[in-house]
């Protein structure tokens, strides 16, 4: 398993490998160790160190196993910084933070297909139930 670092300007798409990252400290504090699935020829496993605020930030957005997160590392002056599926610390602390947070979670496209397909097949029974629809009438 290899650790990648991130360079300013260049976000990286990934797709955690699993719940929570395997935690330590060290002479330079807590660490943080994420796995992620590479998205390369040879889909192995890798891992990147998250600072504590960049933990947080990905704890923050409810981010798990299978989930695709875009990490970007910014600089703005001599202040560097990390934005998560384009939020900084920043932006999830202040004034209409919530709503920015829930858009930007990651969104896991095969339960975002279940739910729309339940969805679907919830309209149809209230369909049927009213005599809208017969059993002929649903595609399964």
């Amino acid at each position: 398993m290899s650790a990648i670092k991130f360079k300013i300007g260049e976000p990286k798409k990934l797709t955690l490998a699993f719940d929570e990252p395997k935690t330590g400290k060290n002479d330079y504090g807590r660490w943080f160790m994420y796995g992620f699935k590479n998205s390369d020829i040879n889909s192995e496993e890798d891992c990147f160190f998250a600072t504590e605020t960049l933990h947080s930030m990905i704890q923050t957005l409810g981010a798990k196993e299978g989930d695709e997160i875009t990490i970007e590392k910014c600089q703005d002056l001599e202040m560097t910084f990390f934005k998560v599926n384009g939020l900084s610390i920043n932006d999830m602390n202040s004034g209409g933070a919530i709503k920015k947070i829930e858009k930007a979670k990651p969104k896991n496209e095969e339960m975002e297909k279940l739910i729309a397909e339940n969805k679907m097949l919830k309209e149809e029974l209230e369909q049927l139930k009213d005599g809208k629809l017969s059993a002929s009438d649903i595609p399964f």
